[in-house]
């Protein structure tokens, strides 16, 4: 059971980050290149650094109970490896950016990582009180099988 929730928790973070990296991929666009075209093969980026970021997700991952501490070491070291992958993979293909642009593209990077981890947080918040809801109607449910 374990592995098939690891699993989909997996693929709805890939979604959340999809989609929250073509909206950034949008509005740097139009903030700092408004006149540019992008070809066809633009659309195939923002699946691509979805899949890596959550593939670097593996330096969150622990068998043992953390401390707060230990939690946000670990995500802070996830953030700087996907702004390194960002940054790394457009240097290789050639994207030089001035300062600026740089600048805006690692907060806009900041903001995805972080809107990413507060809409899983938000989703398992939802888990956990419908779980709660229906373990108090199933305890109630006991108690009157009790009582009769």
């Amino acid at each position: 059971m374990y592995e098939k929730n690891k699993i989909s928790e997996l693929v709805i973070s890939f979604c959340i980050c999809t989609t929250c990296i073509t909206i950034l991929e949008g509005i740097l666009g139009m903030l700092f290149y408004p006149d540019m075209l992008v070809p066809y093969e633009a659309f195939f980026s923002p699946p691509l650094f979805a899949f890596f970021s959550v593939l670097l997700g593996v330096v969150t991952w622990s068998k043992k109970e953390l401390s707060i501490k230990q939690v946000i070491i670990k995500h802070i070291l996830h953030l700087i490896l996907i702004e390194g992958m960002v940054f790394g993979l457009n240097y290789m293909e050639g994207h030089i950016f001035p300062a600026h642009v740089a600048l805006g593209l690692a907060a806009g990077i900041a903001v995805v990582f972080i809107a990413v981890y507060v809409i899983l947080w938000l989703l398992d918040r939802r888990s956990a009180n419908l779980f709660n809801k229906k373990l108090k109607l199933y305890q109630e449910a006991e108690r009157n099988k009790e009582t009769l």
